[in-house]
């Protein structure tokens, strides 16, 4: 997991070219004037969805993916996260890029607008979580494409 500021993503473009254009686009992108669902970057190897959901779940559901890495950005709101770890990812969804786990360990954190997460393939992780009290948080996740 890598956590950080926005105008810090370009530090990271040198993960690999599918990492470069992702967060090229997360740099230069108003990501509140996109629209809701999915909008292409560069076909399947970079694509971002944005969410606009109320955050009301009091268990952390974990999931972790296979082939993608997610970026997952706060555009307003905030949203709880946790990092899980657990040598044994669980059952895969079949036809998706997506596994539930449960962990064994883990550390929360709170992600707010102009910061983003980085949750590598394999990286247990439980998004969508209230930051206190429930409420609104609209949010962008970039899935990039990796291997």
């Amino acid at each position: 997991m890598i956590i950080d500021a926005v105008a810090h993503a370009l530090h990271y473009a040198s993960l690999s070219e599918n990492f470069a254009t992702a967060l090229r686009f997360l740099q230069e992108t108003d990501l509140a004037a996109l629209p809701l669902g999915r909008t292409e970057i560069d076909g399947d190897r970079v694509f971002v969805t944005v969410y606009d959901n109320y955050l009301d779940r009091s268990e952390l559901a974990y999931e972790a993916h296979a082939r993608y890495a997610d970026i997952q950005v706060v555009i307003s709101g905030a949203e709880r996260f946790a990092l899980g770890w657990n040598p044994v990812l669980g059952e895969q969804k079949p036809g998706k890029d997506f596994f539930y786990g449960t962990a064994d360990t883990c550390t929360e954190n709170t992600l707010t607008a102009g910061q983003f997460v980085i949750f590598l393939p394999g990286e247990l992780h439980a998004p969508g979580n209230p930051a206190g009290a429930p409420g609104p948080c609209k949010k962008a996740v970039i899935k990039v494409l990796c291997g």
